[in-house]
């Protein structure tokens, strides 16, 4: 039988797999007890995420002088209005007429959907134009850029509050006793972030060690040089498998990630660990496209071994909005299946 050969790892690989492993501990230290808590301390710091990663959106371009800091202005407080859209739309009403509401409650309305302002993707799209008709500086690229990066910034983190909020109204309607649980704030309604975590860590994870040890051919490197396509195969197996597992596992205890995702509809769980992985991929591709274009790097230097916020979330954004995508459309779905 032959042996098959591994890649030689070198001293810097195993430096920096050093320095990404201690900050993504101390990233986890911080990250995941505010998912676990959910309410208010979650939503603080999905809003953190939201201004760094808009902070990086125009740190990352050329642009210099004055234009910056309006451009960083515009740029952090549409991203953050866009962000808060379902909050301010649902809760006004409530919060005008004094209207009593449990924390919990306020925070997770109306997050059973993924919905942006038309009326403000109009107006940022208008402001960056009329920029670029007053200052040469602010070329027809970057308005593209800005409208658009602030379009999938926006959704991707409103994906990030869906996924942990969603299953609230979700398991309310489809099961009050189970809404009802004294430990469904802090455990069962956390499930659906928890299956998106581990499917997009699994696949980085997957896709960096199978493709130091075995990756010989190369995918773009126009794009990302040291992606090669066994690390892209490796990561999306090796996602899918962990994902799929973990929901199996939730859905055998009686504690099914959603009310759709339970034994006797399982395969909507092994479609959506399928999508997952490779809408992450898609994302990865896309700011890295970016990052070569402005010819950087990284994003930032804000966190040793991965960059800014943005080069560690990029495939989380892609990979949120395509399960929040494919949960309203196996919620559409479903009762036509059923009634056939």
């Amino acid at each position: 039988m032959k042996k098959i050969k591994h890649n030689e790892i070198s001293n810097e690989t195993k430096s920096s797999l050093k320095k990404r492993v201690i900050t993504a501990l101390v990233m986890a230290a911080i990250a995941f007890p505010c998912i676990i808590f959910g309410n208010w301390v979650y939503f603080i710091f999905i809003i953190a995420v939201t201004l760094l990663a808009s902070y990086e959106l125009v740190h990352v371009t050329k642009i210099q002088g004055k234009l910056r800091i309006a451009i960083y202005v515009i740029t952090i407080t549409l991203t953050l209005l866009l962000v808060n859209y379902i909050l301010f739309r649902n809760n006004w009403s409530l919060v005008k007429e004094n209207t009593p509401i449990d924390a919990w409650e306020f925070v997770a309305n109306g997050f059973d959907n993924i919905e942006l302002s038309s009326m403000l993707i109009i107006l940022a799209a208008m402001i960056f134009f009329v920029i670029s008709f007053v200052n040469e500086k602010m070329t027809i690229y970057y308005v593209f850029y800005f409208t658009t990066m602030i379009i999938v910034l926006s959704l991707g983190i409103q994906s990030f509050l869906y996924l942990r909020y969603s299953p609230f109204s979700a398991w309310k309607l489809a099961d009050p006793s189970y809404f009802n649980l004294p430990s469904f704030p802090y455990f069962e309604s956390l499930l659906l972030i928890l299956y998106l975590m581990i499917g997009v860590m699994m696949n980085d994870i997957g896709a960096y060690f199978v493709g130091i040890l075995f990756g010989k051919h190369k995918m773009n490197p126009r794009i990302s040089p040291k992606k090669t396509w066994e690390g892209f195969v490796g990561g999306i197996v090796i996602s899918t498998l962990f994902s799929t597992l973990f929901a199996l596992i939730m859905a055998l205890v009686h504690r099914p990630i959603l009310p759709r995702f339970d034994l006797s509809q399982f395969y909507w769980v092994v479609l959506v660990s399928i999508v997952m992985p490779l809408a992450g991929d898609i994302g990865d591709f896309v700011f890295s496209a970016i990052k070569r274009n402005e010819g950087i790097k990284d994003f930032s230097n804000l966190l040793p071994g991965h960059g800014g916020i943005l080069d560690r979330i990029d495939s989380m954004l892609f990979a949120s909005g395509s399960i929040a995508a494919m949960i309203a459309f196996i919620d559409f779905i479903s009762p036509i299946i059923e009634n056939i």
